[in-house]
């Protein structure tokens, strides 16, 4: 298959080829960069935007083969008949730089390294004689000739170093040349492969999409299987390598299999020569690695070459030479090491060590690599490794979002070979598997309730533990709390992080800012402690950081999210997606939009796939409230339906989904509709007991102009810790007297906590009570600093749209005016607010009476949509 690959992420060197090009005292630019990194797309594409500006353009490429022909690359341009070397060099000169009156040439000389003698001769002239200006691509693995130095200097050329593409590249370029979304972790995979390199990622993903493992799913290209290399890519590579000898050949093949490798040890089991002359031919890369050296492939694909050409018995005994030599290693006993040693072991020539490969797929859960533990835990099993493996494993696949696989191997394990702490660990692990990956609660339920009746009286803790998390999940915090009272839970492996996370996320949401933190505290460390997935760190950590943006300590969840990010940076899967996820919200929260608008994108898409109902749901309303709070109502309102196909069966989320619906009511200019959906979920968050959720609400629907939650927020103030509630309380004071001097000030303290939206609409809010006191002065400066913040955090909100508009409206006119704006009838204006048409064109009527305009297109153009910066 053949797509369309546009030149992505190069606009900062199509810039400086371009400045070159047209500066009169440069006489040209030489572009460096690996094979493939892109040199001969960004030469070919300079020229012909020369072209297209009246140049007159050539183009030629140099080649191995041509190198011992005289004027190899330049034959097309050669004068016929030319009696000597002199005439001939003249000849194609002339022919070269022949160009209209008035019209510039511009010459291009692909792979100039590979230029014979007289070839780059005839480039000197036409340098020395500034006849035309040149653009010179060199591959920056070979040796840059000494003539083509002298070309560089005599011209002055400017030089360009092209790097390959970084991952965010070359995920967008995959969308540009597929037309559509593709998942995160195909995204990643493919970076990882080409290393950013376009010529190899155009290759593979031709070949996958061909072979059917890189196809559509649901509107999302997703990668499965591992990938199968072209047979022209391979060949190319095979060249770039070049005739290895036999002991180079060993080097390569050992990293291949094991890597990295550290130096000493890879002397060690081969020749030191030889390992030096592969250092040489640039085929592999030496990094500090603590108190040694490692050595790793130069790039992943000469791995995969290498792999795919040597035999399978040759393949097992090397992965089984790296696996002893690794066991024989000063950290033979590091969980890191012993992963890698006994996932080398299951393809190996090795006799399979049961115990090595359950303490490996327990580690490899710790490592987040849930499919390796899934593989390594399937052969602790077949290797006899009696009931503890298949515990792991269910585990790694529940956390896979394989339930069905999670909750099959569960019920094949012979809970009468189990200890009695297994059998209690077994029964919470699968109660959790039904809860959060299946959304069974009534079977989690009767499982548990069954070990229940058979745990000792005296030990109940695998059993509060799972009633803890259950009744958190069926929203009723009351009995979660009930439950935990005396449960020890830093003291239990694996579950008590769990527990953990369900405690802090109920404090956070009632606003026990204290407690939420030091449960988010001590379920980290039982989560490092006892080698658990990551993944619960990071819901901890979602937790951690939602208690400190509702209490409005908002630098304080942004420092958090940094840090949960940075540790997920390198894991593979939802793990990797997961603490892009939380500093998206964090974002969010703190009001920097084209930050969590693109965080929360893509973690909503890549954890859709594997967790639509659990991670993917959640998040996908987060993005909701970041897009609508930027007023792309028509993508927001998209998502949004999405999520209505969704079934969430645990955690309803009604205060995320509130704020998500209003802000989407009011994007679309139904402010009123917005304002009665944040009281409803404020009035839930009231009943739940989540008082802190109850807080923001009611800011929210102040910022929409409601004022009446004043009273309840006076209530709130002594409850719910933080500054929030005190700045919410005051913010709907301020609303109700159209105080401006307090809702300027406002502003300024909402900015200093970090809730930049908040910010913005008292400052807009401001400027409309100073407007309708006559204070223009005053309403401008709050204007023009809600504008400022807005731009700053890409917002559009009604606030912001309706104070940067001097018009006699009253609020239901603006309402109105509004949502002709978003293209609604009457009719459709009098469903969307509950009123009769005719009410409707009462209040359209009055509103072009008041503004004189004829039409309702012209009263809609009074107040056009804003949307933030994209």
């Amino acid at each position: 298959m053949h797509l369309s690959w546009p030149l992505i992420g190069r606009s900062a060197e199509m810039q400086a080829v371009a400045a070159a090009i047209s500066a009169p005292d440069v006489g040209g630019i030489l572009i460096c960069g690996a094979a493939g990194v892109g040199k001969s797309r960004i030469a070919r594409d300079a020229l012909t935007i020369a072209a297209s500006r009246g140049c007159e353009s050539r183009w030629t490429v140099g080649a191995s083969s041509a190198r011992s022909i005289p004027l190899g690359a330049f034959t097309a341009w050669a004068p016929l008949g030319a009696a000597d070397t002199v005439a001939l060099v003249r000849g194609v000169v002339e022919s070269l730089t022949a160009a209209p009156p008035g019209a510039d040439v511009v010459i291009a000389v692909d792979d100039a390294h590979l230029l014979d003698d007289l070839s780059t001769f005839v480039v000197h002239q036409i340098v020395a004689r500034s006849a035309a200006k040149v653009i010179l691509t060199v591959r920056d693995s070979a040796p840059v000739p000494i003539a083509l130095q002298e070309i560089s200097n005599v011209g002055a050329f400017d030089r360009l170093d092209v790097q390959a593409l970084s991952p965010e590249e070359t995920e967008t370029l995959l969308r540009a040349a597929l037309g559509g979304a593709v998942a995160p972790d195909a995204a990643s995979r493919l970076w990882k492969l080409t290393q950013g390199n376009a010529l190899y990622l155009q290759n593979i993903v031709e070949q996958e999409i061909a072979d059917g493992r890189l196809a559509l799913e649901q509107d999302t290209w997703c990668w499965t299987g591992d990938p199968r290399l072209p047979p022209g890519l391979a060949e190319l590579i095979e060249s770039r390598i070049g005739d290895l000898p036999s002991a180079v050949g060993d080097v390569i093949d050992l990293l291949a299999v094991g890597e990295p490798i550290e130096l000493s040890t890879l002397s060690r089991i081969t020749e030191v020569g030889a390992v030096e002359e592969a250092d040489v031919k640039g085929l592999i890369t030496l990094e500090g690695a603590g108190g040694g050296v490692e050595v790793r492939i130069a790039h992943p694909l000469y791995g995969e070459v290498r792999r795919g050409r040597a035999a399978p018995t040759r393949l097992r005994r090397l992965r089984g030479l790296v696996a002893v030599e690794l066991a024989a290693s000063d950290d033979g006993d590091d969980i890191r090491v012993v992963v890698r040693r006994a996932a080398l072991s299951i393809d190996s020539d090795l006799v399979p060590d049961a115990d090595l490969l359950s303490r490996a797929a327990h580690g490899a859960v710790w490592l987040a690599d849930l499919a390796l533990a899934d593989r390594l835990a399937h052969a602790a099993v077949r290797a006899g490794g009696g009931p503890e493996p298949s515990l792991i494993r269910a585990h790694a696949l529940s956390w896979l979002g394989r339930g069905q696989e999670s909750e099959a191997v569960f019920a094949g394990i012979r809970t009468e070979e189990l200890s009695e702490e297994q059998r209690a660990r077994c029964a919470f692990l699968r109660s959790s598997n039904l809860l959060w990956a299946l959304g069974d609660a009534e079977r989690a339920k009767a499982i548990i309730d069954e070990a229940a009746r058979t745990a000792p009286a005296d030990d109940r803790t695998y059993v509060d533990a799972f009633l803890t998390v259950y009744w958190f999940a069926m929203d009723q915090p009351k009995n979660a709390v009930q439950v935990s009272e005396g449960l020890a839970f830093a003291d239990i492996p694996v579950v008590g992080a769990e527990v953990a996370w369900a405690l802090a996320q109920i404090a956070a949401d009632a606003g026990r800012t204290s407690d939420a933190v030091d449960f988010a505290e001590a379920g980290y460390d039982v989560a490092t402690r006892t080698l658990d997935a990551p993944h619960m760190r990071f819901n901890i950590a979602d937790a951690h950081v939602g208690a400190l943006m509702l209490a409005g300590r908002i630098a304080d969840a942004r420092e958090v999210a940094d840090r949960i990010r940075a540790q997920a940076d390198d894991l593979p899967g939802a793990a990797g997606l997961l603490g892009a996820a939380v500093a998206g919200r964090a974002a969010l929260g703190a009001g920097d939009l084209q930050t969590a608008t693109r965080l929360l994108g893509r973690a909503a898409q890549g954890l859709s796939a594997s967790h639509a109902g659990g991670w993917g749901f959640s998040y996908r309303v987060a993005h909701v409230c970041a897009l609508a709070m930027r007023g792309l109502s028509e993508q927001a309102q998209t998502e949004l339906s999405a999520l209505d196909e969704v079934q969430r069966r645990f955690r309803q989320l009604d205060f995320e989904r509130g704020l998500a619906n209003a802000w989407l009511a009011a994007s679309q200019g139904a402010v009123s509709e917005a304002i009665a959906i944040v009281s409803r979920a404020a009035e839930k968050s009231r009943v739940a007991g989540r008082f802190a959720e109850e807080v923001m609400c009611l800011q929210t629907a102040a910022q929409f102009g409601d004022a009446t939650g004043e009273p309840r927020l006076r209530e709130l103030e002594s409850i719910v810790e933080g500054s929030r509630a005190g700045l919410a309380r005051r913010f709907a004071a301020a609303l109700r007297e159209g105080d401006g001097v307090e809702l300027a000030s406002l502003s300024d303290e909402f900015e200093f906590i970090g809730d930049l939206i908040a910010a913005v609409d008292t400052a807009a809010h401001a400027a409309i009570a100073y407007r309708r006191r006559d204070k223009r002065g005053s309403a401008l400066s709050c204007s023009t600093r809600a504008d400022s913040l807005a731009a700053e955090c890409g917002a559009a909100t009604p606030a912001l749209r309706q104070a940067s508009e001097a018009l006699p409206f009253t609020d239901r006119e603006t309402e109105i005016v509004m949502l002709i704006g978003e293209g609604l009838s009457n009719r459709g204006i009098a469903e969307r607010l509950t009123l009769s048409v005719r009410t409707v064109e009462s209040y359209v009527y009055r509103a072009m009476a008041k503004t004189g305009t004829g039409s309702r297109d012209e009263l809609a153009a009074l107040m056009p949509r804003r949307r933030g910066a994209r």
